[in-house]
């Protein structure tokens, strides 16, 4: 437990320095053609994936909290260099025993990742991108060097022209005992004044970006729609129900998005989706898998608030 407190104190003073040089909480570690270099940003938000019912018995919500913070600079006329730091605190609250075995199998879970990126152009039309991670994923309790992520993502991209660019890339990561390993397509077009086509998460353990299509409304006001797929996976606390054992959620969330930005450089998002095809998995300390359950369509809606500097 101390070491975990001394990693949260560690990651909240490297967001604290970090606060007047950061870059978009939510297209950081996204195709080419994000964030402009030397762009800076913090953001924070809350998502509520509201009650539902699990297999065998019971339901579950989660209150997921999070800050992101980055930072990018131009080295030189090819290459972009950037930095990215994320906290996330997930409660869970589990009511009743289900297919997953033990009644509450686990509580809340915190994550922490480092991230620095590199953009290269190796030529007018293409830029390569490359972003190494490391990160700790784990209940409270768990022993921090049995609950490291870690792994890298890798693209091309090509700029077709000035309003689309079209890439392929590949993510590998070391997720709690297991390697996972997936493909993504990158994608930015603006297909005309008012709507564009894009990857709007990030890209990293938890999965591909998925896809968004976006309108904008007026100079002030946009809405949008996507999804995309993500699973995570957790260490658990060394005194928890299943000791040192390994957690698991995965699913396909949809959302819509309305936003409202500043000319000072703020931006609000307010979200609204469900997430489909849940499943749940349970794990002991060796890999074994003790049980599984899958969830019902769960409501979800957010906040998030972002100042780029």
């Amino acid at each position: 437990m101390g070491t975990m407190k001394g990693s949260l104190l560690i990651m909240v003073g490297a967001l604290w320095v970090l606060t007047g040089s950061i870059a978009s909480a939510e297209t950081r570690g996204g195709p080419p053609g994000g964030a402009p270099a030397g762009s800076t940003s913090i953001a924070a938000g809350y998502l509520h994936e509201f009650g539902t019912a699990v297999s065998g018995g019971g339901d579950f919500r989660i209150s997921r909290a999070f800050i992101n913070a980055d930072v990018t600079g131009a080295t030189g006329s090819k290459t972009v260099l950037g930095l990215g730091l994320t906290y996330d605190r997930e409660e869970y609250t589990f009511s009743g025993p289900s297919d997953l075995g033990p009644s509450v199998p686990w509580g809340t879970i915190h994550r922490i990742g480092f991230s620095p990126t590199m953009v290269h152009s190796i030529s007018p039309d293409w830029r390569i991108l490359v972003i190494p991670s490391i990160g700790y994923a784990g209940e409270e309790g768990a022993d921090p060097g049995d609950a490291l992520v870690y792994g890298a993502v890798i693209s091309a991209t090509k700029a077709i022209g000035p309003d689309l660019s079209l890439g392929l890339g590949t993510g590998a990561f070391r997720q709690i005992g297991r390697w996972r390993v997936f493909p993504f397509l990158s994608v930015r077009w603006r297909i005309n004044d008012r709507w564009r086509l894009s990857n709007p998460l990030r890209i990293g353990p938890a999965g591909p970006a998925g896809l968004e299509l976006s309108y904008i409304l007026d100079g002030n006001w946009e809405a949008a729609a996507g999804g995309t797929y993500r699973s995570h996976r957790f260490r658990l606390g060394e005194d928890g129900t299943v000791p040192d054992g390994i957690g698991e959620i995965r699913g396909v969330p949809l959302f819509a998005r309305l936003s409202r930005s500043w000319t000072q450089g703020w931006r609000a998002d307010l979200y609204a989706g469900v997430a489909l095809g849940g499943k749940l998995g349970l794990e002991n300390g060796r890999g074994d898998q003790i049980g599984s359950a899958s969830f019902d369509p769960a409501p979800l809606a957010g906040l998030s608030i972002a100042k780029k500097f």
